[in-house]
């Protein structure tokens, strides 16, 4: 087995690395399903709909630079169109990459009393997620 280690991800958002900033990164596909159970029936049964997913991103806010994640989401946000996503969650060198367009419908920055600023943002899938093997 080839076990990769979180700490080798490499996020790319509308062609800004976000890798250096992030410490979260969770992708989540979901299938809508149609129940199709009838009466009688001891089991439930169903069918498969729309696939749609989101990434979730988190991690360290850094404002002294104009390509950290508050500059890079801004623009996406005051784009409002999708824009390109790569994930790959074992790096580069995994070549096992995850590519998709995405809108940002979330951004967070929280400042607690005693610890460090963070930033958080969702992205939801816009098409089809490539899977590069």
């Amino acid at each position: 087995m080839a076990f990769k280690h979180g700490r080798a991800v490499d996020i790319t958002v509308n062609s800004v690395v976000l890798s250096t900033f992030c410490d979260s990164a969770d992708l989540n596909i979901d299938v809508d399903t149609s129940d199709t159970t009838t009466f009688g029936s001891t089991w439930k049964t169903a069918i498969a709909g729309l696939v749609g997913g989101t990434l979730e991103l988190a991690g360290n806010f850094d404002p002294t630079t104009t390509t950290g994640p508050a500059s890079a989401i801004a623009a996406v946000i005051a784009g409002g169109a999708p824009v390109a996503v790569i994930y790959e969650p074992g790096g580069a060198a995994s070549n096992q990459g995850r590519t998709f367009n995405a809108l940002v419908t979330n951004y967070k920055e929280s400042s607690p009393v005693a610890d460090k600023v963070t930033f958080s943002c969702s992205l939801l899938v816009t098409a089809a997620v490539t899977f590069e093997s």
